[in-house]
Order: structure tokens, then C-alpha cells, then sequence
């Protein structure tokens, strides 16, 4: 089993206030799946569409910076 630190704990509650909702995952979810459907269908422009958005929604939840 893993052994969470104090600090590790008080950072995983400050992010608890800010989940996501399940439309929000599923969003996310969605992206990276068709992004990954599309890369390797070979179809790389679709694929990185999808990328772009995905990117997009990670930055809006401030997940990327």
C-alpha cells in the first residue's frame, strides 16, 4: 500500500473542491479517446483536432499550464 505524505493529503483536499463533474470527465475522456482512435486509424489530422481539444479542456480545468 502507498504512504501518503501530510503535504500530499492537504494538496489532494484543496483539488477535492475542485473535481470535475462527471460531464467534464467524460469530455475529457471523450477527447483523448477520439484523438487516439484517430492517430491510429492514420487519420492525423482528425487526430490532432481532437488532441487540440483536449489540450483545451485540460488548460480550462487547470489541469496543464
Amino acid at each position: 500500500m502507498r504512504s501518503i505524505s501530510s503535504a500530499s493529503r492537504a494538496t489532494r483536499g484543496a483539488r477535492s473542491a475542485a473535481r470535475l463533474s462527471a460531464a467534464e470527465r467524460s469530455a475529457l475522456n471523450k477527447a483523448l479517446a477520439k484523438a487516439l482512435a484517430f492517430r491510429d486509424a492514420g487519420k492525423m489530422t482528425e487526430a490532432r483536432e481532437w488532441a487540440a481539444e483536449l489540450v483545451r479542456l485540460l488548460k480550462s480545468h487547470d489541469l496543464l499550464t
